[in-house]
């Protein structure tokens, strides 16, 4: 049961933030952004796991918590900032929210529109700011091509490709591979790229279909898929068109993990992420080198310091959040059609606009 209905906490003039979840985005992502934020501290880290919970506190001073309810009972904690899997997120987030506390969650939302609206609808109730994680809006490569976009050199934008290729070597029991708790491609990159497409376009979907593969070892004994090509119909007429892949071999080429191209009305703009690789070294004896020069190739370390940033700016100003929650819940009511479609071979509409949250109906064969 939802909490009773709450006046919104007074904005605190610096957000103390507690980490929930101290895994490889955490640590990689969110610890190092609140190390310069000049109006938030991370006071506090939570896992059942005491191993990454004490390296998270070693880096950051914060007290450590194994017991999420403690940790929300605390009267010196502002914020939750949840890094935990997909589908804890709307328990997690559901707490968070009764007790007060606002909520910044890592991608996607959650694994069905069910939990999305539940967790929407305790923060609406409480009277919290809810932010998802949707680091592609806050990388400033992509700002920069939304800008441009924007600013109608190339017009009307009528088609729009994006790629995010990698080698993701999860055992077959792994839960990334089941997508009823938020793994697969789809739903893991997918919503990425969803997201991405819907932004650009500045439209909402109105038909997708997909085509998926399990390439691996791993993902057919899974009975899962480790790639896929998801074509998304916009109201509009644009297209977007979306490859998502954790099949590509390893010496693939990280240099070459994304790619962007925008077709418009008058004009072209083609992005790649050369730039996360802009030095390649062959050795006679070592082979080919592509130094990283980010920890983690699907965003850069300062999107995560931007979102941050961000929400926690909503927080102090009482704005509302850069990615408003309804946005973060049409992303994923797009992959699940994507799922849908590359399950049943069928084309899936969107029976009404998945931000106002009617579903996906299953229309026709797929062509």
């Amino acid at each position: 049961m939802m909490g009773a209905q709450v006046d919104t906490p007074a904005p605190p003039a610096r957000v103390r933030v507690a980490l929930v979840g101290c895994g490889n985005i955490a640590i990689k992502g969110h610890v190092p952004a609140y190390t310069d934020l000049p109006n938030a501290s991370l006071t506090a880290v939570c896992d059942p796991v005491a191993d990454l919970a004490e390296a998270a506190a070693a880096m950051t001073g914060a007290a450590v918590y194994s017991d999420l309810d403690e940790l929300l009972a605390s009267e010196d904690i502002d914020a939750v900032d949840i890094c935990t899997p997909p589908w804890t997120h709307a328990e997690l987030a559901i707490k968070a929210a009764e007790a007060g506390k606002h909520i910044l969650c890592e991608k996607p939302i959650a694994p069905s529109l069910e939990d999305a609206d539940a967790m929407i609808a305790a923060a609406a109730a409480n009277g919290v700011k809810l932010m998802i994680g949707q680091t592609r809006r806050f990388d400033a490569r992509y700002r920069t091509v939304k800008e441009q976009i924007d600013a109608g050199p190339i017009g009307r934008p009528v088609y729009v490709r994006r790629s995010e290729r990698q080698l993701l070597p999860f055992p077959a029991d792994a839960w990334y591979w089941d997508t009823s708790v938020g793994g697969g491609v789809i739903l893991d990159i997918g919503v990425h790229a969803s997201d991405l497409l819907r932004w650009l376009f500045d439209d909402e979907p109105v038909e997708v279909y997909a085509v998926a593969r399990a390439v691996g070892a791993a993902a057919a004994e899974a009975q899962s898929f480790d790639y896929a090509q998801i074509t998304f119909k916009f109201s509009r007429g644009g297209i977007g068109f979306a490859e998502t892949s954790w099949a590509h071999p390893g010496d693939f080429g990280e240099g070459q993990y994304a790619a962007l191209d925008v077709v418009g009305t008058d004009g072209r703009l083609e992005y790649s992420d050369r730039d996360s690789n802009p030095m390649l070294t062959l050795g006679a004896d070592s082979g080919l080198s592509l130094p990283r020069y980010f920890a983690l190739m699907s965003s850069t370390e300062y999107a995560f310091a931007a979102e941050i940033a961000a929400f926690v700016d909503a927080i102090i100003t009482g704005s509302e959040p850069v990615v408003d929650p309804a946005d973060a819940r049409t992303a994923v009511a797009m992959a699940l059609g994507a799922q849908e479609s590359a399950v049943t071979g069928k084309v899936v509409r969107f029976d009404d606009s998945p931000k106002t949250g009617r579903g996906i109906v299953t229309t026709g064969a797929g062509v």
